[in-house]
Parts: C-alpha cells; structure tokens; sequence
C-alpha cells in the first residue's frame, strides 16, 4: 500500500484527477477527522456531507498535500496520531487505526 500511493500515485503530476472505483470520500473523511484537524479537512468534511458524489473532484496534489492520511506519512502530525515515524510503520498503524473505527 505505501509503495503504490506514495511511490506510484505520488508521483504522477499533481494536476491529475482522481477517480475512485467508488464513493469513498464520506467514510474516510470520518477517519481523516481523527488524525488531523486542519481547514483543509474541515472543508472537505462540508463538501462530503453536501454532495452525494465526490468522485473526480479530487486530484494527486489534493490528496497527498492536505486530505490522504495515508499520502501523508512523513506528516509530524500523522506520525504523532500514529506514535510511529518510519513511513511503512505509519502506514500500518494507520490501517490498523481505520480498521477498528
């Protein structure tokens, strides 16, 4: 999971849209809330509770710069949710954090 999102997906241009195979923006900003409390995810709090569909919204740079916990692994403020600071760890223990909301 690390390799394809932060080595695969990370380095395409930043302008490149996300299309998900399905709606998953309202389930994980309910995770994302519990790791990090900036604006940007306040804002993206809103826009999942006031639009039925999210897909395609989105593109690489949003999510590996303000809303994809899991892109943003090198983050102090992830790797203190986590209590870890190697970016496999963090990932792991992100998956595990989501996996027993």
């Amino acid at each position: 999971m690390h390799t394809a999102l932060n080595e695969t997906l990370a380095a395409l241009p930043d302008d490149t849209k996300v299309y998900p195979g399905h709606e998953y923006t309202k389930q994980n900003v309910k995770f994302l809330t519990t790791v990090l409390q900036t604006q940007p995810v306040k804002n993206l709090q809103a826009f999942a509770e006031n639009n039925q569909q999210t897909q395609g919204k989105f593109t690489i740079g949003d999510e590996k710069q303000q809303y994809n916990v899991f892109m943003r692994v090198n983050d102090p403020t992830v790797q203190k949710a986590t209590g870890k600071t190697d970016p496999v760890d963090v990932m792991g223990k992100l998956r595990e954090m989501k996996n027993n909301m």
